[in-house]
């Protein structure tokens, strides 16, 4: 009984000016939320969500992240009170304000955990403060296929504020194999219109969406329509665009004379990842497989340690069976050189390349 006490005052040193005594009472706190005694985990998890909602709390970036990392499972109870604490405390911050991520993995964790209603978080998707926005935005994709609801709604969002769109897309990307006739139409318009960050992020969604079906025996969706985009983008300044790119030619089955000619000159790409998507895009597409299989070899038989080594079977993991066998015998030689880790993995690929 003592120590639920006690942990009323080190709530209140959370608004210290003192680092060092913060840094004490957030240890104190970390470690009352995750004791075997379960009063003192609901007594410091409600100690911590009070002082959450309330508005001139100088604590709620620790706050946010002490319940993000340590509460959990949440108590039932909390969650409701701790759902409104967090929603309040992000609308005094700015969107791009890093608690603000914190904030999203926290309503998701609420979520996860027990069934609020999704109209509570709806509701935060329209908010007039970006920062609410943004963790609602960011925290529908985490909680999942319960939330595939919310998706209409999410999509009337990608035209916001950068911080938000961001958040928007990534959600969008994790929901999207859940209903990839809202999602696709979306995702083939941010990758044709959008720049920057927010094109990068409709690329990586967009790539993983067709991974996943493919992984699924779903056939791709027709990519013709964006080759454009992603010739161009494959050869953007920034390594990972380029691989996004480059990628989705190969997923695409892109076999245009543009495109092969695009991904022929990626294999000399100085990012070693790049170069290896870049090979397996080619044999994706019909190419002959002799440059690619040149590159994966030559990356390959780099030591063992080496960025090259890991750029290939990174490149080769998940590859269907069809395409590894267009370089069994590439892979197989690879196999009998390499030794520890890579031997194993370079052997685990063989059996699937027919």
């Amino acid at each position: 009984m003592n120590r639920v006490r006690a942990l009323d005052e080190w709530v209140s040193r959370l608004s210290s000016a003192a680092p060092k005594d913060m840094a004490h009472a957030l240890e104190v706190l970390g470690d009352a939320l995750c004791a075997d005694d379960v009063a003192v985990r609901e007594h410091a998890a409600e100690l911590l969500v009070k002082e959450l909602a309330r508005a001139d709390s100088a604590g709620h970036g620790p706050i946010l992240r002490l319940l993000q990392t340590s509460w959990w499972p949440p108590q039932e109870r909390l969650a409701r009170p701790a759902l409104d604490a967090v929603l309040t405390a992000v609308a005094g911050m700015s969107s791009e304000a890093p608690e603000v991520d914190e904030a999203a993995l926290l309503v998701s964790n609420l979520y996860r955990a027990h069934p609020l209603p999704l109209g509570m978080l709806e509701e935060a998707l329209g908010h007039e403060k970006a920062s609410v926005r943004r963790v609602a935005a960011g925290a529908v994709g985490r909680v999942g296929k319960a939330a595939v609801s919310l998706l209409p709604r999410l999509l009337t969002m990608l035209d916001d504020a950068e911080p938000v769109v961001g958040a928007a897309l990534e959600s969008l990307g994790s929901l999207a194999s859940a209903a990839p006739e809202l999602a696709l139409p979306a995702l083939f318009d941010q990758v044709g219109r959008a720049e920057g960050t927010r094109q990068y992020l409709a690329l990586m969604s967009l790539r993983s969406l067709l991974e996943e079906g493919r992984h699924e025996g779903k056939p791709a969706p027709e990519l013709a329509s964006l080759e454009p985009v992603l010739l161009k983008t494959a050869e953007d300044p920034l390594p990972p665009v380029r691989l996004e790119a480059v990628s989705l030619l190969g997923l695409g089955r892109l076999s245009s004379l543009s495109t092969v000619a695009t991904l022929r000159q990626r294999l000399k790409d100085e990012s070693p990842a790049v170069a290896a998507c870049a090979a397996v895009a080619l044999l994706r597409v019909g190419a002959p497989p002799q440059e690619a299989a040149s590159l994966l070899a030559a990356q390959l038989a780099a030591p063992e340690q080496s960025e090259k080594v890991g750029a290939a079977l990174s490149a080769l993991e998940g590859v269907e069976p069809a395409t590894l066998g267009r370089i069994r015998e590439t892979l197989e030689a690879a196999a009998r050189s390499a030794t520890g880790l890579v031997g194993a993995a370079l052997r685990e690929l063989l059996p699937r390349g027919g």
